[in-house]
């Protein structure tokens, strides 16, 4: 015969004070019910021993401390799927805060890579081309798919399939699109060469007001200086852009 005191292990693993003689069981718990309606019939069940325990002056410190932990446990879940945390998963699978919008992701945080198209400009000017996309900070696609890298700057690189949008990186090459959007056309200029080992084209970059793109980048700060001979036409100009943009912690400079 079993000590009156004997403890019964139930169907989730706690451990409960054996119930009074003649007292019905519950019924086994479905495997249809969800998580929190189980945490829910779980603690029930165990306040309910707990109390028969206190009544009769023998309260189980042990089950009553589970309890505690699965109410506490119980609530959290709650308010992990209904957004009440600083912190949750949305559905498109990014953290962010509880009423952070869609699509904005915490730093850190990798992305599929857009493709920054750009619109049809109305009318091509003589000498122009049409930009057709941005394809980062210091390469753009113009007219029927060549890829024009600038010459003398140099922005850091993106991520082939995937990229982390608080990146500079990204932030050079969405300046860039929205510098262009406007806009969308460009003259080039060349230097001594104008391919590189990539057969991307090599070129300065001329907007229809008649600033250079490459000049931009580095006074905003989001390019440096990168002299490759012998396209070195404008590398001391360059140079001194750059040293301004530092001076003033522009862009990538800032931090």
């Amino acid at each position: 015969m079993r000590h009156k005191g004997a403890l019964l292990r139930n169907p989730t693993g706690l451990l409960f004070s054996r119930a009074p003689a003649g007292t019905r069981r519950p019924k086994a718990l479905t495997p249809f019910l969800a998580p929190s309606e189980v945490l829910s019939y779980v603690a029930s069940m165990g306040y309910t021993a707990a109390m028969r325990r206190s009544i009769a002056g023998k309260l189980n410190t042990g089950a009553t401390a589970a309890i505690l932990l699965v109410l506490v446990a119980g609530l959290g879940v709650a308010a992990w799927h209904s957004g009440l945390l600083p912190i949750r998963l949305r559905q498109d699978g990014l953290y962010g805060g509880g009423n952070a919008p869609p699509g904005t992701a915490s730093p850190g945080t990798l992305i599929d890579r857009p493709k920054l198209y750009l619109p049809a400009p109305k009318n091509i000017k003589p000498g122009f081309v049409r930009v057709t996309r941005v394809i980062d900070g210091d390469t753009i696609v113009v007219a029927e798919d060549m890829h024009v890298r600038l010459i003398g700057v140099d922005t850091e690189e993106l991520g082939k399939d995937k990229i982390d949008p608080q990146s500079r990186a990204w932030q050079a090459a969405l300046w860039v699109q929205s510098r262009l959007e406007g806009d969308a056309q460009v003259k080039l200029q060349y230097d001594a060469e104008r391919k590189d080992k990539y057969d991307r084209t090599l070129a300065y970059v001329i907007l229809t007001d008649g600033s250079m793109l490459n000049d931009l980048l580095l006074q905003q700060g989001w390019a440096r200086t990168m002299k490759i001979a012998p396209n070195t036409k404008y590398a001391s100009h360059f140079a001194e852009l750059e040293l301004e943009a530092r001076d003033q912690r522009l862009g990538r400079w800032a931090e």
